[in-house]
């Protein structure tokens, strides 16, 4: 079966009738980039299932708006479903903002993938079903990576600097902690931001920084993988309650597929076409040893935890306790 994309829309081809349900997909990045890559595989099982009656439209590159305009969307009814970085729900339900954590995830890929499989992290995406959205996955999109003018490999390094962060308290903190000044701007104004000098360093995957092509604005990417900036896809709780039991098994199934695909392309994307494009271009890939994310974690992490827990007390405290609990098994 053929499959097009047509102002970014996936349709079927020759379909007789409209489907009974519309399902509009909002994401912030290309139709060409490993999530999207993966709402297409995730589109095109949905289409196919017997059980769904739904017609998927695909709107990369925000173009159904910015995050806030997705998540409200959502809950208002007008999106069904967005796939978004978790520091852009923390402004909806701040508890997830435990994801922005530095030097708390497992580097290990598969270690990772195995907590997002964890009852700890579906007892945290189950909270933002109080805010009218259900969370159905984590689709991993790469670990963060700071880009500067020079390398960030000591704690010293990061020091005066400007940096553009997402509306993430915990993100904020982390930057005030490095002794940076963290800097809110929305992502489509970060690159225009380096070139400028109106910022000095951001923050982000190796696909993203490709995609978002800061390679051409900043001369050394370093390699601290301090962090994730995975994807929570969510759908709205009230659409999701008009589907068939059978339909919501078969849409969990192609978030499952698309998320998996999400992460065998990252890892492409980073070794095929990002690193080639980098040394290209002339922008410096730095290595950070254990040694030296270890003083960064240790002058980071306590003081991240510590806050997260005052400020969201006991559920708070209960969330860490869980994820920690699965991070020492």
């Amino acid at each position: 079966m053929k499959w097009m994309i047509v102002a970014a829309t996936i349709l079927m081809p020759g379909m007789a009738q409209a489907a009974d349900t519309v399902m509009k997909v909002g994401f912030l990045t290309p139709i060409q980039s490993p999530r999207g890559q993966g709402a297409t595989l995730m589109a095109e099982m949905i289409q196919a299932s017997d059980a769904c009656d739904i017609e998927v439209q695909l709107y990369p590159s925000s173009q159904l708006g910015g995050t806030t305009d997705l998540i409200e969307g959502m809950q208002i009814g007008s999106v069904e479903m967005s796939i978004l970085p978790a520091a852009f729900m923390v402004g909806f339900q701040p508890l997830v903002g435990i994801l922005d954590f530095p030097y708390y995830f497992p580097t290990d890929k598969e270690k990772l993938l195995a907590l997002y499989e964890s009852d700890a992290i579906r007892q945290l995406l189950d909270t933002t079903t109080e805010k009218g959205l259900l969370s159905l996955d984590i689709w991993h999109t790469g670990y963060k990576t700071w880009t500067a003018n020079k390398p960030l490999v000591t704690l010293e390094d990061y020091k005066g600097l400007s940096a553009r962060v997402m509306p993430s308290e915990i993100i904020k903190e982390q930057d005030r902690l490095l002794g940076m000044q963290a800097i809110d701007m929305p992502f489509s104004e970060t690159y225009s931001a380096l070139s400028n000098g109106a910022v000095d360093a951001q923050e982000n995957p190796i696909d993203t920084n490709f995609y978002m092509r800061f390679h051409e604005v900043q001369d050394y990417v370093t390699l601290t993988n301090h962090g994730t900036l995975d994807q929570i896809v969510s759908v709205s709780a009230a659409w999701w309650a008009q589907l068939s039991p059978d339909c919501q098994a078969d849409v969990t199934a192609a978030v499952s597929a698309g998320g998996k695909l999400t992460a065998e392309k990252t890892d492409e994307v980073i070794e095929t076409l990002a690193l080639p494009a980098f040394e290209e271009n002339g922008t410096e890939v730095v290595e950070v040893s254990e040694e030296a994310r270890a003083e960064l974690a240790e002058a980071l992490l306590p003081s991240i935890k510590a806050l997260y827990v005052k400020q969201y007390g006991e559920a708070g405290q209960a969330v860490l306790d869980a994820i920690d609990a699965e991070l020492a098994k």
